[in-house]
């Protein structure tokens, strides 16, 4: 078996299916999953490959759904397909590009001959699993081993012994029935016993074996447990295959993860490029808001974080937050309907977005409520830049004629205070700003004391 890095999709898919129809109820779904222990049912269509999940069928109960609904009334994924002799990356890619976390594998006909997820995929390229997959019987010689019946005569064998995991096996019609080590020579002749008697008076038995399907990780495991430095491999008929040393186990499954690294070098570069790319897309998704594409809450205490440490170790320039809030804007959702609401949103942010240099931070904190950071910024010049943003607010042009306006609070962080100290000082600004008849700034003068 040629071993590979980087195999076919079709030799990791999850090749067990579970099937069901548009018939299938949810309570019979529920069942299946949970007798089969499976993350998943598969449909097939005349158009096409369709599957319903654990998670889909969570949501379906969160939102109240019935047990008697059928998938046939539920909105089931059509999932993307890929041929099951495409290299693992292209699996990977496709997965990108769907965005699902399933992905179909077919075989030359079109059908359906498993499922592809990401786990399967950075399973077959963990060095921890490849020995739990490679079988001994991989790494083994196939030519017949050095043995010596139980009569032959133990001096007559010793020059057989020259390393410390050597050993004299000990055959009788090609099953091994007693091993002697070099440990065993040790002990013999440490005690001054004699050394001309039959093999069968100084051997172990029985014999600890290892079967020849057995995998790498097995054999290892089993050396491990019984403290013995190397592996009897025997056959289904228990007939002597060959013997292998723990240091040749160790040294076939890392030499030979080092050996395929470097074949697949570019396809590793490729891999990990793949990876970093979602990796910063998850990133970049954690710190977003979905809604407006600005940042969320969790940027916005990341970015407070990193300004106070800056300005704390380098005592350099001081920065400013503004605190915005959407005058009334429960009387646009109340009138117009969220989905108006949502759009006046998206607009505020983008108009926000457009306003800012590029070393600000523009985020929603939350609901109709937006924050701007501003390093590098005394409150003078924040101040100024929040009657621009309030006039550009008041100015700006939404559906249906709706008309808006903001209320901003602005303060300039002291190097003595707290972070939640400073934040609650521009939040009282806010507040002052929104009790004072709204569309105005109000600018904090500072911590007391300061």
């Amino acid at each position: 078996m040629e071993l590979t890095l980087f195999p076919t999709v079709g030799t990791i898919a999850q090749r067990e299916i579970l099937r069901a129809t548009l018939e299938t109820s949810m309570r019979e779904v529920s069942e299946l999953l949970s007798r089969y222990n499976v993350s998943s049912v598969v449909i097939e269509q005349a158009d096409g490959h369709y599957v319903f999940s654990v998670e889909d069928l969570l949501v379906h109960v969160h939102e109240g759904g019935h047990t008697s609904a059928k998938l046939g009334d539920l909105p089931i994924r059509k999932v993307a397909c890929i041929g099951e002799n495409e290299h693992i990356l292209a699996g990977l890619d496709e997965l990108e590009k769907s965005g699902d976390r399933y992905l179909g594998v077919v075989g030359s006909g079109g059908e359906l001959v498993g499922i592809l997820t990401y786990t399967d995929i950075l399973s077959a390229v963990d060095p921890t699993v490849l020995v739990q997959k490679k079988t001994i019987g991989e790494l083994i010689s196939r030519t017949e081993p050095v043995t010596f019946s139980p009569d032959w005569i133990l001096e007559d064998v010793l020059s057989h012994l020259r390393k410390m995991e050597d050993s004299i096996i000990v055959v009788e019609a090609g099953i091994p029935v007693g091993i002697i080590t070099t440990k065993d020579i040790f002990r013999i002749l440490s005690s001054g016993s004699a050394t001309d008697l039959p093999l069968a008076e100084y051997m172990t038995s029985p014999v600890a074996t290892t079967h020849i399907d057995a995998t790498i990780h097995d054999a290892l495991m089993q050396l491990k447990t019984l403290k013995i430095k190397r592996a009897v491999v025997v056959d289904a008929n228990r007939h002597l295959v060959g013997v292998v040393t723990q240091s040749e186990l160790v040294g076939f499954a890392y030499g030979t993860w080092i050996d395929l690294v470097k074949h697949h070098a570019s396809e590793l570069k490729e891999l990990v490029g793949i990876l970093e790319s979602k990796a910063l897309g998850l990133e970049k998704s954690a710190l977003t808001d979905p809604l407006t594409g600005i940042g969320n809450r969790r940027m916005l205490q990341q970015r407070l974080e990193e300004e106070i440490q800056r300005m704390r170790r380098y005592r350099s320039s001081p920065f400013s937050l503004l605190l915005i809030d959407i005058d009334h804007f429960k009387r646009v959702n109340d009138s117009h309907g969220h989905l108006v609401g949502d759009e006046v949103l998206k607009l505020v942010a983008a108009t926000l977005r457009g306003l800012v240099r590029t070393v600000d931070d523009v985020t929603r904190w939350g609901g109709e409520e937006f924050a701007v950071l501003l390093p590098h910024t005394p409150i003078a010049a924040a101040a100024e830049f929040a009657a621009r943003v309030r006039l550009a607010i008041e100015n700006l042009a939404l559906p249906r004629q709706i008309r808006v306006s903001i209320s901003i609070g602005a303060g300039e962080f002291a190097v003595a205070e707290t972070e939640q100290a400073f934040f609650e000082r521009v939040d009282k600004a806010l507040y002052r700003a929104k009790r004072n008849g709204r569309n105005c700034v109000v600018a904090d003068a500072g911590p007391e004391g300061a």
